[in-house]
């Protein structure tokens, strides 16, 4: 934090400083040998056991999100993420991600777990408890992933997506976030940024655009691709490296070299002109010492997170590039695939997607079994009954086969079990209503409704207007009814809306709703003679994890830096002095506004022939000889004097500079 202090006679600058210890360690000065590297190859070889030396017992490697880097790196190596521990006896680096995937709450992070759950050979969609594929796709908005002012969570999210399975050709999410990349291609320089509105494009970035625009099917010599990699090239230092805040560094190095590769370049031939290339100066970077094998940012520092950038240098020094690992598209399933949604009477039992193909179902008062050679209407209720592991029972006694109980709510009276296609109302029952071929409805067939009422309840479908609001932004439902006479949706009202909690729509069957949390909620429809709605899910801000018959209890916490403080007052006149003059004392208050204690040291420059350097005193002491402590939410006053030596010669107005310096205090 820099204070200026300024008078008319002498200005007195007080800047304030964070110091980062300075780690003196000697690069590796690897040699490039053949590239790209195996995994059996020195260089790569020591940085895999940098990773495993850091390594703790529950798994983790440095940190939650390095941990997924990791596990990625791990993988383009060709070894087991799953058998990588500390002991024998602990949990693996996998079983770490999984127990703590609740840790993921935004788009980039959901995509992360799924390019490290894809790598290490697990189920996306099941990891840790958590579908992450549908979370990632929940954030879809309007026409791009996550937050429409960023561009990074669609360069990831689209090869998330693309490891987990997803065909580019077929997936509207995906196809929408490549547009969105192309339309914010920088329009002056031909990269991308961080964020949209150009201006700030940076080479980390348009290597993750690059590499998600191929894994999304875009040619490598397509226009957007060849000048991205033509913005990288106007980039490139005389050692090879990619510029990056001031100079190169071991993270933009390997996206750089990910993303050439990915291109189906050869980054050793992106040669500077002296005779360098990228790979080259991402080698100077790995260390000796005790962090033998690791990459570090630069130099001489370990950056935010050295087992990341060593994660990060490993794919790329193999020739790899993201996603490292893809899951090959099960083959499609023979028979017919659609939802089925199952109403009981208070809840909702079952609502997935099954796929139908023949059918053996028993009469449970005849105990005759039924071949359905084609693909029908119960034959869904049987497969999801089979998948919920729920029950249900079906009669034979009126010539055909009728359904008279599921999950144990069985007919009484008037009412009882019944079933719609898309909605509407088959004129043939369920053991006979072929799945895509009997009308009406006219085939395709979307979704299979079966619910508990009378025969002449009224569908209820539900709306939202923006299914992933920001927290405190305001959203819309809307709930209409079908009409079977003129086969068209009604707006209907009062109807109840559930969501945080109920809701009644108006006259034009809307309600508006707003909470203030992060929150996953399902929100759906019900009113007296008519047929409960369509869930919708509604991911408020990053959303939540939600748990049956649980409360949500809302954390926050506000981190302050380690060294922060301020100095006042803002500014020094040391009135008017001559030779031999002893200033009055002035005091400064430096303030603790970080977590940690601070030693507090100064450094005093001037352009007056050392007047201050010769003159300022702090406490009575020379400023070079002052050192003082201040402790957490403390200040300390320090009498700040200037001495004017006899021999002073100068005259008018002088000028000094006090530099003050704080790290973190060792008593």
């Amino acid at each position: 934090m820099a204070k200026i202090f300024s008078s008319r006679l002498v200005t007195l600058l007080l800047i304030s400083v964070l110091l980062l210890p300075c780690l003196l360690i000697t690069p590796v000065m690897a040699v490039e040998e053949d590239y790209p590297y195996s995994a059996t190859d020195a260089v790569v070889s020591d940085a895999l056991n940098y990773l495993r030396s850091v390594q703790d017992n529950t798994g983790k490697i440095e940190s939650f999100s390095a941990s997924a880097w990791v596990v990625m790196a791990i993988a383009a190596a060709g070894e087991d993420p799953g058998e990588w521990k500390d002991d024998p006896s602990n949990p693996s680096i996998v079983d770490y991600l999984a127990a703590n995937a609740a840790t993921a709450t935004a788009a980039n992070a959901y995509s992360k777990m799924i390019l490290a759950a894809v790598a290490a050979g697990e189920d996306p969609t099941d990891f840790g408890g958590r579908d992450f594929v549908a979370l990632l796709e929940a954030t879809h908005t309007g026409n791009q992933i996550g937050d429409g002012a960023t561009l990074n969570d669609d360069f990831w999210g689209v090869l998330a997506l693309v490891a987990a399975g997803k065909d580019p050709a077929t997936s509207t999410i995906i196809q929408d976030s490549v547009a969105f990349i192309l339309a914010n291609q920088d329009a002056v320089d031909d990269g991308w940024g961080w964020g949209v509105g150009g201006g700030y494009s940076d080479v980390d970035n348009t290597a993750a655009a690059i590499m998600a625009l191929i894994a999304a099917g875009q040619s490598p010599g397509s226009a957007a691709i060849s000048d991205g990699l033509d913005y990288m090239k106007t980039t490139q230092q005389d050692n090879g490296g990619f510029l990056s805040w001031g100079d190169t560094n071991a993270d933009t190095d390997s996206w750089g070299i990910c993303g050439i590769t990915a291109a189906g370049e050869v980054p050793t031939d992106w040669d500077s002109g002296t005779g360098n290339d990228p790979v080259d100066d991402l080698l100077t970077f790995q260390q000796t010492g005790d962090d033998y094998g690791a990459f570090y940012w630069q130099d001489e520092t370990p950056g935010m997170s050295p087992a990341g950038t060593t994660a990060a240098a490993i794919i790329a020094l193999l020739g790899d590039y993201f996603p490292v690992a893809v899951l090959e598209p099960e083959p499609p399933e023979e028979g017919v695939t659609v939802d089925i949604r199952i109403e009981g009477e208070n809840d909702n039992i079952w609502d997935d997607s099954v796929t139908v193909d023949e059918s053996w179902i028993t009469a449970d008062n005849s105990s005759i079994e039924y071949h359905l050679e084609d693909p029908t209407a119960l034959g869904a209720l049987d497969e999801a009954a089979e998948e919920g592991e729920f029950p249900y029972e079906t009669t034979d006694e009126w010539g055909g086969l009728f359904v008279t109980s599921i999950d144990g709510e069985e007919g009484e009276g008037m009412a009882g079990w019944l079933y719609r296609i898309d909605y509407i109302s088959p004129s043939v029952g369920a053991a006979d209503f072929i799945l895509d071929e009997t009308s009406p409805p006219d085939p395709p067939h979307q979704e299979v409704l079966f619910y508990y009422g009378e025969w002449d309840d009224i569908p209820l479908k539900v709306e939202v207007d923006n299914a992933a609001p920001g927290a405190g932004d305001s959203f819309t439902v809307t709930v209409s009814e079908y009409d079977d006479a003129f086969a068209e949706w009604y707006l209907i009202e009062n109807a109840t809306v559930y969501a945080d909690t109920s809701y009644t729509t108006d006259e034009n069957g809307e309600v508006d709703i707003t909470i203030y949390n992060n929150a996953t909620i399902e929100v759906y429809a019900e009113k007296d003679g008519y047929i409960r709605s369509n869930p919708v899910t509604v991911v408020v801000g990053e959303g939540s994890s939600q748990q049956s018959e649980g409360q949500n209890v809302n954390m926050t916490v506000d981190i302050i830096p380690a060294i922060s403080f301020s100095v006042s007052p803002d500014y020094i006149n040391f009135g008017v002095l001559g030779p031999r003059d002893v200033s009055p004392p002035v005091t400064i208050t430096v303030t603790n506004l970080g977590a940690w204690r601070l030693a507090v040291t100064t450094m005093v420059s001037d352009d007056a022939e050392n007047l201050y350097v010769d003159g300022l005193k702090l406490n009575s002491l020379k400023w070079n000889e002052f050192d003082g402590t201040v402790s957490r939410d403390d200040s300390e006053e320090y009498v700040v004097t200037l001495t004017v030596p006899e021999t002073y010669t100068l005259t008018g107005n002088q000028n000094g500079t006090i530099i003050f310096w704080a790290s973190e205090s060792p008593y």
